[in-house]
């Protein structure tokens, strides 16, 4: 099955116009989906963010992809703890990372909430 693509953020600043309105800043969290797995459209300025608000840990893989050496380094079965478990991720750079101009993202259970910020270039 095809992976469930995540929206991907951009904040406002660092000189936004004034007044900044009410929710301008918010950002929003989706459910991951560890079925199909997620994606995102991937540049190399992305933060990815997990909240896990469950009653159990939830364990998160981030695919990585053979560098110009052939090499992997998946970060695997990240537990993420029950109730305020929260994760953060910079993938700052594509290579080692890049699939395909995607990022893909797997997830043990249901219920674990991610936001993709990318920073502006």
């Amino acid at each position: 099955m095809a992976r469930t693509v995540l929206t991907v953020q951009t904040p406002i600043g660092p000189y936004p116009t004034n007044p900044v309105g009410a929710g301008s800043l918010a950002t929003t969290y989706a459910t991951g989906d560890n079925t199909n797995g997620n994606s995102f459209p991937f540049t190399g300025r992305e933060l990815i963010d997990f909240r896990n608000t469950t009653a159990g840990a939830i364990t998160v893989t981030l695919t990585s992809a053979a560098d110009p050496q052939k090499r992997t380094a998946d970060i695997t079965t990240y537990s993420i703890p029950a109730t305020t478990g929260l994760a953060t991720f910079w993938a700052g750079n594509i290579v080692g990372w890049d699939q395909a101009g995607s990022f893909f993202i797997d997830y043990s259970a249901t219920g674990l909430g991610v936001r993709i910020i990318r920073i502006p270039g």
